[in-house]
């Protein structure tokens, strides 16, 4: 005899429902059939939208084409295809209105890393007209071509290549251009003797000189910083280090007329004077965030002072930004350019593009672009004055704050 079942109270009894075939294939036809309106449907958009781009690049081809034919048909020469090719494709990044971007060909874009790294060829030697008329040679760089010619400052430049500087300049400055391991002919004035003389010359790879130093009053170092070049990093150390050496108790900073340069060169620089932490961000179109300048636990914590003017821009004034907001220095001058905006420079398959991709800020100032750093000492400089008012004032600052850290 079977015994009833008994159910705990508050217990329910699952009960097995059968569904007959028809009911099952009707649901599977009618979830079918609901994917398959949502995927037309999703097609149809993608499709439309397709068609609407393809529409807008016809447009935009037959204006090219058009325009093509015409030049085809009636420019006096014959059209050289690739310099052609780049121009419209510089074309396209000018018309975004941004003066920061640009399209470069291949030969462009080594130049212009060449150029970020701070590498250049030639033989060494920078040159200015004189009050005379002259091109005198104001500068020769150590290891370079010509200094190992016996060319020294002073001496003026006459002929390049047969060619006057004073009457063919652009013409005759151009010929000392040109690949590493071939010369270029010069015809040199000796200012000691007068003489001159005609030198061939090797032309090298050379470090771009960056960064000047040099010992002031009340032991502070004194660095200038002219441009962000890969090459930096190390020169700016080098003055660093030898500067402590010679028991510098604080340091100027000068990067007044620093346009800029690499952010990479910048974080590297600037770490050995910051604390740790993530220091620095971008902010892209999207509103995503990336640090983008970082600093270890390594840091040199001294009175520092950082001249600045209408002309520090870019790398220049978020380094003078970084300082101030975690190292306590003391922005001396003139209220900065006010560029808080970055550059990515993307490979093509010939050639590259350099985009401004971000803003950025500190984590303490907010982005100043197109508004610049105020100064917190405000100093014009009088191009009359017979010394460099901005840097006593930026001497007297940190002479300041080496007796106030004496006296603590």
């Amino acid at each position: 005899m079977p015994f009833p079942a008994f159910l705990p109270e508050g217990s329910k009894l699952a009960v097995k429902k059968r569904f007959s075939f028809g009911t099952v294939l009707s649901l599977m036809t009618l979830t079918a059939a609901v994917t398959f309106v949502i995927t037309l449907s999703m097609s149809r958009k993608a499709f439309n939208e397709k068609v609407t781009e393809v529409d807008r690049l016809a447009e935009k081809y037959d204006r090219l084409d058009e325009l093509d034919a015409v030049v085809r048909g009636n420019f006096y020469r014959d059209v050289p295809e690739e310099d052609v090719l780049d121009g419209i494709l510089a074309g396209y990044v000018a018309g975004l209105g941004d003066r920061y971007s640009a399209y470069r060909s291949a030969r462009e874009l080594t130049a212009y890393e060449d150029s970020n790294a701070g590498i250049y060829t030639g033989i060494g030697i920078t040159i200015t007209p004189n009050a005379d008329g002259d091109i005198e040679i104001v500068d020769v760089t150590e290891g370079g071509s010509a200094e190992k010619a016996g060319i020294k400052p002073g001496d003026l430049l006459i002929e390049v290549e047969g060619i006057s500087v004073k009457t063919s300049y652009g013409e005759a400055i151009g010929l000392i251009n040109g690949d590493p391991g071939t010369t270029v002919t010069l015809r040199i004035q000796e200012h000691e003797s007068g003489k001159q003389k005609k030198l061939t010359l090797k032309r090298i790879q050379l470090d771009e000189i960056t960064v000047t130093s040099e010992m002031l009053s009340h032991h502070i170092g004194y660095i200038r910083i002219s441009k962000f070049r890969s090459v930096t990093v190390q020169q700016f150390e080098n003055a660093r280090q030898q500067l402590l050496k010679e028991g510098a108790s604080g340091f100027i900073f000068d990067v007044r007329q620093n346009g800029g340069g690499v952010l990479a060169a910048l974080e590297q620089l600037a770490d050995p004077l910051l604390p740790e932490g993530e220091l620095a961000f971008s902010t892209d179109k999207d509103g995503n965030t990336s640090t983008i300048i970082r600093s270890d636990a390594n840091c040199a914590e001294m009175p520092y002072a950082v001249l600045i003017d209408g002309n520090t821009a870019s790398a220049s004034e978020l380094f003078a930004c970084l300082l101030r907001d975690y190292s306590g220095a003391v922005l001396v001058g003139e209220k900065s350019f006010g560029k808080g905006i970055m550059q990515s420079t993307i490979s093509l398959s010939s050639g590259g593009v350099t985009l401004t991709t971000a803003t950025y800020q500190t984590g303490k100032t907010p982005c100043y672009h197109e508004v610049g750093l105020e100064p917190d000492i405000l100093c014009v400089a009088d191009p009359e004055a017979e010394t460099d008012e901005q840097l006593a004032a930026a001497v007297d600052a940190v002479y300041e704050k080496i007796k106030a850290d004496r006296a603590a």
